[in-house]
């Protein structure tokens, strides 16, 4: 064997584990992303269900943001405005993702009959759920604020979080298609 192959060898496998790295690399920042959305939908939820029913009074989340700051210092991403945030967050998608969250094979028919029409109906309808679940989870929170702020539709709520989400949209981006739209 020369040289040359021996190079291409060497290579092939330093791409290999580039790949790997960047592979790992993003699956560690999606499931990051994806734990800070569902903190941000619990904390929103949490505040809606206290200042809606009135147990909070007028400034309690100013009062919580600043207590929190007080007690985790250097913490990022609870300011009064941004737990609003959290609160529409939650508040505009909850219909969406309670509904989700049974497991999806719970939803399929038992039938195994592969001529039944329904059972295939059922499996793509299933499938789309989980699909739009998982692009959910994959845009940030700044990206669903401009949705939010923007889509009064599910329907089109979930065409611009399916578009964020597989075509890799920065939030300038998709402020950019909210405002051609």
């Amino acid at each position: 064997m020369d040289d040359s192959q021996d190079l291409r060898r060497f290579t092939k496998d330093v791409q290999r584990i580039k790949n790997a790295i960047l592979q790992n690399r993003y699956r560690t920042a999606s499931n990051a992303n994806a734990s800070m959305l569902s903190l941000y939908y619990g904390v929103g939820k949490y505040i809606s269900a206290n200042t809606r029913s009135g147990k909070w009074g007028t400034g309690a989340i100013e009062m919580v943001s600043e207590q929190l700051q007080g007690e985790i210092p250097g913490l990022k991403g609870f300011s009064p405005s941004n737990m609003k945030n959290m609160r529409i967050f939650a508040e505009g998608w909850a219909s969406e993702l309670e509904a989700n969250r049974q497991t999806l094979s719970a939803d399929l028919p038992q039938k195994t009959d592969v001529d039944d029409d329904s059972l295939i109906r059922q499996t793509l309808s299933a499938e789309l759920d989980e699909m739009k679940m998982l692009a959910f989870w994959r845009v940030g929170f700044s990206r669903h604020r401009e949705i939010l702020r923007k889509c009064k539709s599910s329907a089109e709520r979930w065409y611009y979080i399916l578009r964020c989400a597989d075509e890799f949209w920065s939030c300038r981006n998709l402020k950019n298609h909210l405002l051609a739209d």
